[in-house]
């Protein structure tokens, strides 16, 4: 970390020539993130994974497009260039990119009928703001991201390889995969109903910045991309309506919250007006907490069998204790 933070300060001096020291910042799964103080106020700068962003030019793109297309909803924090005039810089720890952290503000440290409201809000607020934009502009630079078919093939490929010899001590946690696959399908035919969006694709409570009680902001726009809303809808209710860590290790813990689940549909429904969704995408929300649920319950147990690959681990079986966590809630998730 120690060597990042030096390439991150010199990246910074490269947006603003009189940058401070480079502080790890936020605790994000997949991306290296730090913060800077400037003369003009402090910026967050980033190292993109490359295993997971191979192309960060595209990715840069999206994010530069929204901006120029939303400027003045204040949802979005303001990427920066550097001083070439450059939106991302490569050196040899990998590609960076800058933008100004959003004053005051911060996630919030658990959800709350309050503050789930207020992000659902924000969530179709933002919506309603990119209803119009035209998805073909943006680049797809995750194909097949939110594919519960495709999670659940590629955790069968990682089982029948088992390279670390983990897939025996998860046996109830596979056949709870095998039990929920209908989701899966259920996803394939809402995503031909319903229509081709700008999407935000991980918006989950924590990428949601308060001032207080009022959601101001979205981050980690990395995947935006074309794509459907009741994923972003389902990342929401996964995340905000238990009251639980996404990594609880106790799963007797976990369950879905009905007074906080109603919040974030009735947030979300406020935000995003009444003649903004087609019927099929109101259709969609009904069943978005819960395929969300399934499929990123799928993606932690393939990655626990794989080895930790993928998501940023902290302690030992922790994607395990993720799997297992989402497994839990998904038992609770209400469905159509």
């Amino acid at each position: 970390m120690a060597d990042l933070a030096a390439a991150a300060r010199r990246v910074a001096a490269a947006f603003a020539p009189e940058a401070g020291a480079a502080e790890p910042f936020g605790g994000g799964h997949i991306n290296d993130t730090f913060v800077v103080a400037t003369p003009g106020g402090d910026l967050v700068v980033q190292r993109l994974n490359p295993a997971v962003f191979p192309d960060p030019e595209a990715v840069t793109a999206n994010i530069v497009l929204l901006h120029r297309r939303l400027p003045c909803t204040g949802l979005l924090p303001e990427p920066v260039r550097a001083a070439d005039g450059r939106w991302l810089l490569h050196d040899e720890s990998g590609a960076w990119r800058a933008w100004r952290r959003v004053p005051g503000a911060a996630p919030v440290p658990g959800p709350t009928p309050a503050a789930v409201t207020a992000a659902a809000r924000l969530l179709g607020r933002f919506h309603r703001s990119v209803a119009a934009l035209d998805p073909a502009a943006f680049a797809e630079t995750l194909p097949g991201f939110h594919d519960p078919a495709r999670r659940l093939a590629r955790l069968r490929d990682v089982v029948a390889a088992d390279p670390c010899r983990r897939a025996a001590g998860v046996t109830d946690e596979l056949a709870r995969a095998e039990e929920a696959a209908p989701l899966a399908t259920l996803a394939a035919d809402l995503t031909t109903r319903v229509p081709r969006r700008v999407a935000h694709y991980d918006a989950k409570l924590d990428n949601v910045l308060f001032r207080g009680d009022e959601a101001v902001c979205l981050v980690d726009l990395d995947t935006v991309m074309p794509g459907a809303w009741f994923w972003d809808v389902g990342d929401l209710l996964r995340s905000a309506a238990t009251t639980a860590a996404e990594d609880e290790p106790d799963p007797s813990l976990v369950a879905v919250d009905p007074v906080l689940y109603d919040a974030a549909l009735a947030g979300y429904a406020a935000g995003l007006g009444g003649d903004t969704a087609t019927p099929a995408e109101q259709e969609a929300v009904r069943s978005a907490g819960a395929i969300v649920t399934y499929e990123q319950a799928v993606r932690f147990l393939t990655d626990w069998i794989a080895g930790d690959v993928y998501y940023r681990v902290t302690r030992p079986a922790q994607n395990l204790d993720r799997a297992r966590a989402q497994f839990r809630l998904l038992a609770s998730m209400p469905r159509p």
